[in-house]
């Protein structure tokens, strides 16, 4: 199992799902990091994270576009054919702990404060096996 943590914002508002039975919540991160080349040109690479965090609460209500957001989960990694038939690599994270960070911005405005998820310190893992996620 591989551990990660992502800090970033969210791409679009959380839902709640239901995958065999349990209810996740759902959302997706991106993490942008800007960098130069080797030519002096400013690049910024953007990796899109698909999140599911088991169980279902009352912060997924805070969970909207744009709100910066830690996660700490297990990452997976898998492979699939675009609409392009292009190879592409979806990166995947089953959340253990979620917390809201400060920051963001919604309409123009800044994003009120919103209390941050309770972490699951030594949670033990889903029973899902990992064939059971769409990921």
């Amino acid at each position: 199992m591989l551990q990660v943590e992502i800090i970033g914002n969210i791409g679009s508002d959380a839902v709640i799902k239901d995958f065999n039975g349990k209810k996740f919540i759902a959302f997706n991160v991106a993490h942008s990091e800007k960098y130069k080349d080797a030519q002096g040109n400013q690049v910024e690479k953007t990796v899109w994270v698909s999140v599911l965090k088991p169980g279902e609460s009352g912060v997924v209500q805070y969970l909207r576009k744009g709100t910066p957001v830690f996660v700490r989960g297990d990452l997976s990694v898998k492979a699939y054919t675009d609409q392009n038939h292009q190879i592409q690599a979806g990166v995947n994270c089953l959340a253990r702990e979620l917390q809201l960070l400060p920051g963001g911005k919604k309409d123009g405005q800044q994003a009120p404060a919103a209390p941050a998820a309770q972490p699951q310190a030594a949670a033990p893992a889903p029973a899902t096996g990992e064939d059971e996620l769409p990921f």
